[in-house]
């Protein structure tokens, strides 16, 4: 299959007619932090989006009509900003935007983009507060629900790691990230059969860079052979703590490290050292063996020179979802697009369907789980391996 048809309807039937963008052309918000502590995260993000964005254009453009234009915003990874930037968006006419890095930006941008009707798509948020109802009619959340995240990582660790006695625990402090220990403890409980023992817990917030008095903390519980690590951070955060834990040798000691965050701009930044982490996400582009996957992924890499993450994915993905709209919607009404998200269902390059709820606005698509490990041998010096692919829960 051609990758152009990567993202290809899983409906059948035609496109119907409708008003269409005087020039051809249709463009696309990108709301990321590019700037700031999270903006690694966001260069990957904003990637996938291009990378889906040439992809359609180099065969002729959404439904043969229209060529993408993105139209990249900073959010600085501050919901209160989320106002000025879609108005900023809005006053260069766009009415279709993707983005949210976390679910409290998904929230705001959601909300900003009401008054505009415009369409937003959540790519990376994971609160299921956010869907089902959704928090504004125009609002659509591709990012799996943390709780089939945290459900898929905490009864893969049971099945892995059953001897493991004690678990420390550190997370962002934030909803979503609190709600993956909570979420995950319950589903090693249920998988081994019985309460599991919490040691030290932490929440920080989501911009913290210092966390020495947590691995001093951590450090001080004696034995961890039969301890597990349970990170709920990701991008600077990840970084902030491999790097100020790594003097202390603590990240050798425990029995195993878990993370429910993005790890890999991490362990590329590592350059080989990475430590073995059991991470879980959307997307591992070493764990999809399908034809569209290695398309996307030579695309990707032809592009960039590096490897897609969960974060490429995910905006490549919801470029693909708005390209599938419009064209069956026939139009680049933002009412109309809107209307054609609702139940659409999607092939992807990860080998499931996603489909959109028709009430809830929730995307489902299975999650990934897989080690995580720094190998100098390996495409970006990190080694992906023991991957299992869980496909969505309905």
């Amino acid at each position: 299959m051609a990758l152009a048809t990567a993202g290809a309807l899983v409906l059948g039937g035609c496109a119907s007619s409708g008003d269409e963008s005087d020039d051809g052309t249709v463009k696309v918000g990108v709301v990321l932090p590019f700037t700031g502590v999270q903006a690694t995260i966001a260069k990957l993000e904003g990637q996938g989006a291009e990378v889906a964005a040439k992809l359609i254009n180099a065969d002729g453009g959404v439904d043969g009509k229209w060529k993408i234009d993105l139209v990249k915003v900073d959010d600085q990874l501050d919901p209160g900003r989320s106002a000025t930037v879609i108005r900023d968006l809005n006053d260069k006419g766009v009415d279709l935007a993707i983005g949210g890095q976390t679910s409290d930006l998904c929230k705001s941008s959601a909300e900003a983009s009401q008054r505009f009707n415009m369409t937003f798509i959540g790519a990376h948020c994971t609160s299921p507060d956010l869907v089902d109802p959704p928090i504004t009619p125009n609002f659509y959340m591709i990012g799996q629900q943390m709780t089939d995240i945290a459900t898929a990582i905490g009864t893969g660790l049971a099945k892995r790691y059953p001897d493991i006695e004690t678990w420390d625990v550190m997370t962002y402090d934030v909803e979503a990230m609190r709600l993956s220990w909570d979420v995950a403890k319950k589903a090693m409980e249920k998988e081994l059969g019985r309460p599991v023992k919490v040691g030290k817990k932490y929440a920080v917030p989501v911009t913290a860079t210092t966390l020495r008095k947590e691995i001093s903390g951590l450090d001080s519980t004696g034995d961890k052979s039969k301890r597990g690590l349970f990170l709920g951070v990701y991008g600077a955060g990840t970084t902030s703590f491999i790097q100020q834990a790594k003097p202390t040798g603590l990240l050798d000691d425990y029995g195993v490290l878990a993370q429910t965050g993005v790890y890999w701009p991490t362990a590329t930044a590592l350059k080989g050292a990475a430590p073995a982490i059991y991470n879980v996400h959307d997307y591992f582009y070493a764990c999809q063996d399908t034809a569209e996957n290695k398309e996307f992924v030579a695309a990707f890499e032809k592009e960039t020179g590096e490897k897609p993450d969960a974060g490429a994915y995910q905006s490549y993905l919801a470029v693909r979802l708005l390209e599938a709209a419009i064209s069956k919607a026939g139009s680049t009404d933002t009412a109309k697009v809107q209307k054609e998200l609702q139940g659409i269902s999607l092939e992807t390059p990860m080998g499931t369907t996603m489909k959109i709820g028709a009430e809830t606005h929730a995307g489902s698509g299975g999650v990934t789980t897989a080690v995580l490990a720094g190998d100098p041998s390996a495409p970006q010096g990190v080694k992906i391996s023991d991957c299992d692919v869980v496909p969505p829960s309905s």
